[in-house]
């Protein structure tokens, strides 16, 4: 089956970098359209207050990044707080990545806060924490991009750890059947991310950012990851039907 995925855009790629990789919407429907080239995602403008009307509009949803924290105070944010726990509570496969991710954990009653060890970028592995039937093909571990600087430092209730790094200890996790958080960016390609830290290096560290660079030379496992973010929506939208 073709879920059809309703993408909560919370911003939009800057500078150069989206003449050179396209926007938000490419980078996902790129990502998710290797592992299903008939994918269809339909875009929404969460800042502009593009926000669905019903849980059930589209079969599943995914929450972009954002330079937003998720604690800031905007109306736009409280909107789409407001609309998580709305899709939490119609069991409506959601997915969060980044600040997606960190907005899930702030709407649900969990914590987010600004790392104390700074900007988290590069390339990090993160460890699998327990067995997930989505999780097919299964690994032990996994690695994809990283770059952000808050973390969720508290689950919410009735959340389960998914992954782990040495940098962020909670880099994924689920609530229920229904609703996955990924800290780390699968829809950013080693070049795109190069892109993102050249453009911001007076932000980091030297070492940092060095180091990050390195790390983009070793690839990535964001294929594997796209495989189960539209597996873990397919069998959220069947248990929800």
């Amino acid at each position: 089956m073709t879920v059809h995925i309703g993408l909560l855009r919370c911003d939009e790629v800057g500078g150069d970098r989206a003449e050179r990789f396209g926007g938000y919407l490419d980078l996902y429907a790129n990502l998710l359209g290797v592992v299903d080239p008939g994918i269809n995602i339909t875009d929404y403008d969460v800042v502009a207050g593009q926000l669905p009307s019903d849980p059930t509009e589209q079969d599943g949803w995914l929450i972009s990044g954002a330079r937003t924290s998720a604690y800031d105070d905007e109306p736009w944010l409280a909107d789409l707080l407001e609309l998580v726990v709305r899709l939490y509570e119609a069991s409506a496969p959601t997915v969060g990545i980044c600040f997606g991710h960190q907005v899930l954990a702030q709407a649900l009653g969990g914590r987010v806060e600004s790392a104390d060890s700074g900007w988290g970028i590069g390339v990090h592995q993160a460890e699998v924490v327990g067995d997930h039937p989505w999780m097919t093909p299964d690994r032990g571990h996994f690695s994809i991009v990283y770059s952000h600087r808050d973390q969720v430092t508290a689950l919410p209730d009735h959340a389960t750890l998914v992954a782990s790094t040495d940098h962020c200890p909670i880099a994924a996790f689920t609530v229920n059947d229904h609703i996955l958080g990924i800290q780390g960016h699968p829809e950013f390609s080693p070049e795109f991310a190069a892109a993102v830290y050249e453009g911001r290096t007076e932000m980091y560290r030297a070492e940092a950012f060095k180091e990050a660079m390195r790390t983009l030379e070793h690839g990535t496992d964001s294929t594997d990851v796209a495989a189960w973010i539209l597996r873990f929506l397919k069998a959220a939208y069947l248990l929800a039907a």
